[in-house]
């Protein structure tokens, strides 16, 4: 049973390690566009281009470890043995919220390429 505790345990430190380095890359993209896109810094010839394209490498890292968080997600509600209902619910709404945010996070990956050309 202890092995087992510090399994759930593990898992849910792991959970919050990825959603802490989740919402700093976020935080991070989300700092650099409003600094490099929708302030005069725009205008910029040379620096717009490349920060545009660092923003979207930064994006699509976000992209894969939220990706990432929403099969470890689908994993722990599989493998979980608990039939507490409001447990598998705090699951779901994670994976549904999960990927909004992945749809979203596609949806600037997009809007910053097409401003890019």
């Amino acid at each position: 049973m202890l092995n087992l505790n510090q399994n759930i345990n593990s898992n849910i430190n792991n959970k919050y390690d990825l959603t802490k380095t989740i919402f700093f890359y976020s935080f991070f993209s989300i700092v650099l566009i409003v600094i490099f896109i929708i302030t005069p810094l725009n205008n910029m010839f040379l620096l717009s281009p490349i920060m545009k394209i660092i923003i979207v490498i930064i994006l699509g890292y976000t992209f894969y470890l939220n990706v990432k968080q929403i099969d470890n997600l689908r994993n722990q509600s599989n493998r979980s043995n608990n039939n507490d209902p409001d447990f598998a619910s705090q699951i779901n709404t994670n994976i549904i919220t999960s990927y909004v945010f992945s749809i979203f996070i596609g949806l600037l990956i997009i809007f910053i390429i097409r401003r890019l050309f």
